[in-house]
């Protein structure tokens, strides 16, 4: 939807409307040019793996829609970069910008998929942290350890770059995580991207457990915005992920102090049209409020 009350600028992205497609829908980036066509205000495609993995078993996928929730364990699946790569070249009529979402299993992986994807969309999104991957350890939540790879990011930093972070339950989490915030805004990183924490048991899932996305991880979401608001204020910008369904939704998170929203869960239950609902929503509400554009709105309540 083109509204110049929506659109945001985020480390010099324009995107014509806050409304994003959230990592984890187009995994191997070969959806990216008929999804630009429902309304979304850019995509992110991945998680990009640097080599073919199957991700864990099946059953991996467990929708709950009483709830309006899921079940997932997918385990980063992934064709791999080379495959990714040939998608990404094919010729797109960009409407949105594209953000290119990675993941890595060491230091290694994570720089050759920025030399190899920097080029290829408008800008990067780099995960930290899988919570479906059991050898992953988070070991790069860790300031320390994530040092090194931010250091290697200002070198080749040629586009706008989003950290991707999971959310905090506990206040031992809560402190850690926005440490790494702290520490991470100390780069020349455009923006965080929050997920919620939400790794529950769930036996229906071949490992048994997995992460739950949807309407039930919405007020953990709205949380952490404001945390990392408080903490980052102008200093960097905010993506978010976590409960979005409607238009309300959408403004209660910017304005708790996120420039953007992504859904995927609400997007599978919801449908083709939720992008455009949503920002038709967003513009009555700003209306309804007396509020310039979503840009005015953003952290009014953090």
């Amino acid at each position: 939807m083109r509204d110049d009350r929506l659109q945001v600028n985020m480390g010099g992205l324009i995107f014509p409307n806050p409304v994003g497609l959230g990592a984890g829908f187009d995994k191997d980036c070969d959806m990216a040019n008929s999804l630009e066509h429902f309304g979304f205000g850019y995509i992110v495609a991945g998680s990009v793996m640097c080599d073919p993995r199957p991700g864990n078993p099946r059953p991996r996928m467990v929708r709950d829609p009483q709830r309006g929730a899921l079940y997932s364990c997918m385990g980063l699946p992934s064709m791999g970069l080379d495959y990714a790569v040939a998608c990404l070249k094919r010729p797109r009529h960009r409407k949105s910008p594209l953000i290119i979402n990675f993941n890595g299993e060491g230091l290694d992986d994570y720089l050759k998929c920025i030399d190899v994807l920097q080029p290829l969309g408008d800008a990067l999104e780099i995960v930290l942290f899988c919570p479906n991957r059991p050898q992953d350890a988070g070991d790069f939540l860790s300031p320390q350890v994530a040092d090194k790879l931010l250091v290697e990011i200002a070198k080749r930093k040629k586009k706008p770059v989003f950290i991707k972070i999971p959310g905090y339950r506990s206040e031992e989490e809560r402190r850690k995580r926005l440490a790494l915030v702290d520490h991470i805004l100390k780069y020349p990183v455009d923006g965080i991207t929050i997920t919620p924490e939400s790794l529950v048991d769930e036996d229906r899932l071949s490992i048994g457990r997995g992460t739950i996305t949807g309407k039930p991880t919405f007020q953990q979401m709205l949380n952490v915005v404001r945390d990392i608001r408080r903490l980052a204020g102008d200093k960097c910008l905010i993506k978010a992920s976590g409960g979005i369904f409607s238009p309300e939704d959408a403004f209660e998170a910017i304005a708790a102090g996120t420039s953007t929203v992504e859904i995927v869960t609400g997007f599978m239950y919801e449908g083709w049209n939720m992008a455009r609902n949503i920002n038709r929503g967003l513009i009555n509400l700003l209306n309804k409020n007396n509020i310039e554009n979503v840009q005015s709105l953003c952290g009014t309540k953090a």
